[in-house]
């Protein structure tokens, strides 16, 4: 009987030692093992399997930034022209559509008001020649002893007078570009263009009478040179920079591409959209663009030292974007990054990581 007993328990224990083993064999090997920041991904298992590792460079990266714009006449390219006095058309000399240069004729106007400051003007001028000859005839009589000093200082204030009043009309008259040697009494205004352009709209009508309130009658603009306006958003406005090169396309004109350069970048932020005013200030052949098209804006910033990544290795948590950077071993440390979005599924690294580093490149959304 106590044979039968031994037996029994030696098969019991083999039977166990057996079991043990296969339950060993059947256990699965951890696919990954976390400590803190530090992840180890056995490269048997499954996940290491799946991930493929990077080694990143630095290397020269050209960064896109896009925006929305409009097409604008740069300011002092053109010009409203109305007119000067009240007073009745009496002539035109353009057309709409017509080149014109600076000081071109525009129209003329019969006003009362401006043939009364032309005859004050008349007057001063006649005044002031009297004053200043009688103020020279006064020092004569001095310098030879027989003139009285006092009515010499009297003919010399005189004359300045006369001199202060003849130069500020000469001054109002020059507002209006009238050549004071020119004037006559009695001919009308001639109105000039203040700039060279093309007339853009012309609503003169020859009889019409206008006052100094009625709206421009010419305008005239210069566009061979034109602003493009961009809103360039909050999160883009550190890849623009002052004199950087624009590509720019038109809704009008989708095939046709033009180039401007960055003329200024604005210092207020709209609030309410999140973006800031860009100048572009753009040649204009054959004037394609007109003020008030819409545009789309190609910034392109030079960035001589970056580091690209695939979007895939970057992994994104509440408090900002980390890789997993190899340290060795088949262990990576979670490593905090500053990126940029960039085109064709890549971010630009800014921070984080240094040329020679080795990161995850794909499978990271494999490892929690």
């Amino acid at each position: 009987m106590k044979k039968i007993v031994a037996i029994l328990l030696v098969i019991i224990g083999i039977t166990g030692c057996h079991s043990r083993r296969d339950a060993q064999e059947l256990a699965p090997s951890p696919e990954i093992v976390v400590s803190g920041d530090t992840i180890w991904v056995p490269g048997e298992t499954s996940v290491g399997q799946r991930i493929q590792l990077l080694v990143v460079h630095s290397e020269r990266v050209i960064l896109p930034c896009k925006a929305t714009a409009t097409i604008r006449a740069i300011p002092e390219n053109i010009a409203d022209v109305a007119v000067p006095f009240d007073g009745r058309i009496a002539e035109s000399f353009v057309k709409t559509g017509q080149k014109v240069s600076a000081g071109a004729p525009l129209f003329s106007i019969h006003s009362p008001a401006f043939m009364e400051t032309v005859k004050a003007y008349l007057q001063a001028r006649q005044e002031n020649r009297q004053a200043e000859m009688n103020y020279l005839r006064q020092q004569d009589l001095v310098k030879h002893g027989i003139g009285i000093q006092k009515e010499m200082e009297e003919s010399r204030m005189n004359y300045e007078s006369s001199q202060s009043q003849l130069e500020n009309l000469v001054a109002t008259l020059s507002i209006f570009s009238v050549d004071p040697d020119q004037i006559q009494l009695g001919k009308p205004l001639v109105v000039t263009a203040p700039i060279r352009g093309e007339v853009v709209r012309n609503t003169i009508r020859v009889g019409q009478y206008l006052s100094v309130d009625s709206d421009p009658m010419v305008c005239i603009a210069d566009l061979t040179q034109v602003w493009v306006i961009a809103q360039v958003k909050e999160n883009n406005i550190g890849l623009i920079e002052a004199d950087s090169k624009v590509q720019i396309t038109l809704d009008a004109y989708p095939q046709h591409l033009f180039t401007g350069h960055v003329n200024y970048i604005g210092q207020l932020l709209d609030e309410s959209t999140r973006s800031l005013e860009v100048i572009i200030e753009c040649e204009n052949p054959g004037q394609l663009m007109k003020p008030g098209m819409f545009a789309t804006v190609r910034f392109i910033h030079d960035n001589q030292a970056g580091i690209l990544l695939p979007a895939t290795a970057l992994k994104q948590e509440e408090d900002g974007n980390y890789v997993f950077k190899s340290i060795g071993q088949e262990r990576f440390v979670k490593t905090p990054v500053t990126v940029i979005s960039t085109f064709n599924g890549t971010v630009l690294v800014q921070s984080g990581l240094m040329a020679g580093d080795t990161v995850i490149s794909e499978g990271a959304l494999f490892i929690q």
